[in-house]
């Protein structure tokens, strides 16, 4: 079984060893509008969790979570010869809760602030049967696109994140990141241990100025108008994909997906499809 990715696994060192210069040839991330590439990046999000043991064997073979199914959350993916070989999600903070809540509510709570509109990055995968230099190129373009798209389009002051111990040093350096928390187990991941992480984009780039400007450079300067507006056209088709036929077309494929649902999540899932009730 091939290795991938994931924001808590435990290979993302692999990846930030490589030195080759690989910024002129970074593939274009994209937001899909195609349902078909957000199930493919659905498989390979279950090979991530499957092959680090954070998943259980599933007939479906693909990870989708209760916040996928909302309009509020924003897949991003790149592609290798016509095959989806990187993920990420931008989950936009509402009344409907975020992931990391259910781990590290009080800790969300301490940096939120009246005006505040934070967005959690989740379901990051990169195949890895690319090479070292390829899998640096997708991951920086998938944070890039989220960066413009949190920061430029849906007016995000906060990113946060749930992270493998071993991956926030990582963090840390390559995109200044702090830790708010202390770790805590995830039921949702086979009892991973997870550590809440921050990252304030409304110093974030003068912060990447300073630090790393090389990736300041890529993320705030190079192409950076024309990759907002191809993203702000990509997000308004991908919206266009959260109805009805939406979510049948992800239940038939996924037996479980709505039976599996709280109580909670049933109704807030109602609200945004009345048809289910």
């Amino acid at each position: 079984m091939k290795k991938v990715l994931a924001l808590n696994d435990c290979r993302i060192e692999e990846i930030k060893q490589t030195h080759e210069d690989t910024f002129d040839v970074i593939s274009d991330s994209t937001l899909p509008d195609s349902i078909d590439e957000i199930k493919e990046a659905f498989r390979l999000l279950y090979n991530t969790y499957l092959s680090s043991d954070f998943q259980k064997p599933d007939p479906s073979s693909m990870k989708i979570s209760f916040h996928n199914l909302l309009p509020i959350s924003f897949l991003i993916t790149v592609k290798k010869n016509g095959k989806v070989c990187g993920t990420l999600t931008v989950i936009q903070d509402s009344d409907d809760r975020l992931p990391i809540y259910e781990l590290f509510n009080n800790e969300i709570g301490r940096i939120r602030k009246k005006d505040s509109l934070i967005c959690e990055l989740s379901g990051l995968a990169v195949d890895d049967s690319l090479t070292n230099g390829e899998s640096r190129t997708v991951l920086l373009s998938l944070f890039r696109k989220a960066f413009i798209l949190g920061n430029d389009l849906l007016g995000c002051t906060d990113f946060c994140m749930m992270v493998n111990p071993r991956h926030c040093n990582y963090y840390q350096k390559e995109f200044n990141y702090e830790k708010i928390g202390q770790i805590r187990r995830y039921k949702k991941v086979n009892g991973a241990p997870a550590v809440p992480m921050r990252l304030n984009l409304e110093n974030g780039a003068e912060l990447f100025k300073i630090s790393n400007p090389r990736l300041y450079d890529y993320f705030f300067v190079k192409d950076h108008q024309k990759i907002k507006e191809r993203s702000f056209h990509e997000l308004h088709n991908q919206k266009k994909l959260y109805d009805i036929e939406y979510i049948n077309n992800l239940a038939e494929s996924k037996k479980d997906l709505l039976t599996n649902l709280t109580e909670e999540e049933h109704e807030i899932l109602c609200r945004y499809y009345p048809e289910l009730r």
